[in-house]
């Protein structure tokens, strides 16, 4: 042993020799946080979990954090009549002995970061997983490497992202698995056979409770279970009012039927339009409009071997209007509008919402986070003075002062539990259960007078009946029961929810998707959209933490056919991907006027009417608390007009943020902007043509020698022989015409 490990060992000795271990039950029944304990036994996990290590016994298993890295372990180790070399990083079978203080992080318990000393003691036996179904998730198995037979994965055939939890199926039960950014499952298609799946029980939990979830550690821990599988998802396709197709692949040639029903328990049968092939279409017809029907598929092989899917709800085309609407209480610039002029209500923003409220003429089911204004709260007491029922959902964490103001007739139900933003969305659905009058409401704003009026904020409204049935699914998913009363037993939020809603819909002949967080892959759709882009990529968030859309934005920055152009309101949160932006030469600016931009939207393609036009807004921060933690909706709208709707309000936005004329050309034409100013060593010149020409003037107006390098739409300058002092960008068009702004070189 070196000098280190030896002064590490003695002192593990001294501290365990007063209060000695007997194993890793013992230390989690009867030690407390902050407590120095030595912990013995197998590592059963790999850098796919990142740089924990968990570690297991004949008696349970505990988490090891060491911090940085492991490679302050690494030494000459003698093993029997053997001298071997540890490089310091554990790996699966490795029998190490670990003294620490025993810490918790967000509920799960764990050896580490301060870790006193770490002893490799040769090779181990990985201990055999214990065998159980999802519903003995739960403390008294944590840290411990188990085997859940029977899984299958209600987002088959989507591409896993990193930093993401998955929901799966097994024995009637559900759980969660989370796979991180260094797993090797990230960028694989989430199978969609059946199998038997591996892995460590672990816990993320705000309060230290519930949230217990499987870490597999990479595809080797998903064993196939069955002689057949899905290599694709259940897609469903033609979308009409009494009829729609279902289809999916399968690694095989067999028959292909579809069970369906107004239930989960199906009761009819359809079957495939051809037999005994590997590709599967079934036609259900006869159907009802604005209904939402539940179905399976099942494949059958020769020899009566079969598999199916797991059973999702899917709608019908309604009969209502399709109509939908789209406001803003921002600028808007109309110049560059197509066909319909973007509606910019300022202040009004309330008149309107309670327009709606107050247009339902039966039922009103709320779903919001915060809510405290009047305009708004004399609506609802109006709806009610009318007969209309109201059933509001909240966050039992927020203030929420104006419930007060309701009239008792409305039954409230919050969510209670404390973690992330809790009960984060914002949606309003009216006469779910009649053609004529259905809307859902949604988009980013908050009932509140703030976020109304003063806060950047966008509300979309869908008059469609479909939609506001699998709204309703997930609303009374929350409530807890279809009636009048919450059940607050039987009541659901964060994780804990299901998948339980249709995603595809047809809304006045506009393909509509739909999402819920924490359950349906909310962010896999998103970055599946961004990277979509052909044309354009425009967005307007109040946060950016996820890496792998940060990622996605640079990569389509560096394609050379689109350019994105961002605006972001917290810039300098933990985690935050605006200076990765920045640095990858991406326009994106940061928004540092009155009022937060707190839209949580995205624009792609809207300049191309053929390459699918589409909108992305909802609650859905891009954040992780949001994709994991968060109740939040978001609806994906593919419609060439309401595309340009939010480029208008986007472009009022960024002409805000420039100022009126500063670095602008003329209307209609791609503003540019400097980022950062001031600046040091480089800046990024933002929007320019391809056939600008971009020169630095000093303050005689005498022109700076600078190096440049142009990437799309971004021109980097090195401004290392620069003095500090005030300097002039000036970028002339080839017809010569030439704009400039001022930059400040620090």
């Amino acid at each position: 042993m070196n000098l280190k490990l030896t002064m590490a060992f003695t002192a593990a000795f001294v501290s365990t020799s007063a209060v000695a271990q007997d194993n890793i039950l013992d230390v989690r029944e009867n030690y407390n946080i902050g407590q120095t304990v030595t912990v013995t036994g197998v590592v059963t996990s790999d850098d796919n979990l990142g740089s924990v290590r968990y570690l297991q016994d004949a008696t349970a298993g505990i988490a090891i954090y060491p911090g940085a890295d492991w490679t302050a372990w690494a030494d000459s180790v003698v093993v029997g009549m053997d001298t071997l070399w540890w490089d310091g990083t554990p790996n699966i079978g490795d029998s190490l002995s670990v003294t620490g203080e025993l810490t918790e992080y967000s509920g799960l318990l764990e050896v580490g970061s301060a870790l006193d000393s770490v002893h490799f003691l040769g090779a181990g036996t990985v201990p055999t997983p214990v065998e159980i179904t999802p519903a003995q998730l739960g403390e008294n198995l944590e840290g411990q490497l188990v085997r859940i037979n029977g899984v299958t994965f209600p987002l088959a055939g989507t591409f896993i992202t990193g930093n993401n939890t998955y929901d799966f199926n097994a024995a009637g039960e559900s759980g969660v698995i989370y796979v991180r950014t260094s797993n090797s499952l990230v960028g694989e298609e989430l199978t969609g056979c059946e199998v038997d799946m591996l892995g460590i029980v672990s816990q993320f939990s705000f309060d230290g409770f519930g949230g217990y979830q499987l870490l597999p550690r990479g595809p080797v821990d998903l064993i196939p279970a069955s002689a057949l599988c899905y290599t694709s998802p259940v897609s469903q396709t033609n979308l009409a009012t009494t009829s729609f197709t279902l289809s999916w692949t399968t690694d095989l040639a067999c028959d292909g039927t579809v069970e369906y029903g107004l239930t989960e328990d199906l009761g009819m049968t359809a079957s495939a339009i051809t037999p005994n092939t590997p590709s599967h279409f079934v036609n259900l017809e006869g159907l009802e409009p604005g209904t939402i029907y539940y179905a399976r598929a099942v494949s059958t092989l020769e020899d009566g071997t079969s598999v199916v899917s797991t059973i999702r709800p899917y709608a019908t085309v309604s009969e209502s209007s399709g109509d939908i609407h789209v406001y803003f209480n921002g600028p808007v610039d109309h110049s560059v509008a197509t066909e319909e002029l973007a509606l910019s209500l300022g202040t009004d923003m309330n008149d309107t919402v309670a327009a709606w409220i107050m247009s339902a003429q039966h039922t009103l089911d709320v779903a919001a986070y915060n809510l405290n204004d009047q305009t708004v709260e004399d609506a609802v007491n109006a709806a009610v003075a009318n007969g209309v029922q109201v059933r509001w959902i909240y966050e039992g964490g927020n203030a929420n002062i104006g419930l007060n103001s309701l009239d008792n007739a409305v039954v409230t139900h919050p969510r209670t539990d404390g973690e992330g933003s809790g009960m984060h969305n914002k949606f309003i659905i009216g006469d779910a259960d009649y053609v004529e009058s259905a809307f859902v409401l949604t988009g980013s704003t908050n009932l509140t007078t703030g976020q109304l009026v003063s806060d950047l904020n966008n509300a979309i409204v869908l008059e469609d009946q479909s939609l506001a049935r699998a709204y309703e699914l997930e609303f009374e998913e929350m409530w807890g029961s279809e009636g009048m009363t919450p059940d607050a037993a039987n009541s659901k939020f964060g994780a804990d929810k299901t998948w339980n809603t249709p995603v595809n819909f047809l809304i006045g002949g506009s393909e509509v998707e739909l999402y819920f967080s924490p359950t349906d892959g909310t962010n896999a759709a998103i970055l599946a959209e961004v990277e979509s882009a052909n044309a354009d990529l425009e967005f307007a968030l109040l946060t950016l933490t996820r890496d792998d859309l940060g990622a996605a934005i640079v990569e389509l920055n560096q394609s050379f056919f689109v350019s994105p152009v961002g605006v972001i309101e917290q810039v300098n949160t933990t985690g935050s991907e605006f200076d990765n932006l920045i640095s990858n030469g991406v326009q994106v600016y940061a928004h540092e006027l009155s009022g937060d931009c707190h839209h949580k939207y995205a624009i792609v393609d809207h300049s191309e009417p053929g390459t699918d036009p589409l909108v992305i807004t909802g609650s859905h921060n891009w954040s992780s608390s949001a994709e994991s933690v968060n109740d939040e909706n978001t609806v994906i709208v593919h419609d060439a007009r309401v595309a340009n709707l939010y480029h208008q309000e986007f472009r009022g936005i960024v002409n805000a943020i420039n100022g009126t004329g500063d670095a602008v050309r003329e209307a209609g034409v791609r503003t540019w902007s400097l980022m950062p100013n001031p600046a040091r060593e480089q800046v990024w010149v933002q929007g320019v043509q391809a056939t600008d020409a971009v020169r630095v003037l000093d303050a005689s107006g005498r022109e700076a020698v600078v190096s440049q390098w142009r990437q799309g739409a971004v021109i980097q300058l090195d401004l290392n022989g620069l003095s500090a002092g005030m300097y002039h960008v000036a970028v002339t068009a080839p017809n010569g015409s030439t704009t400039t702004a001022r930059l400040a070189v620090q």
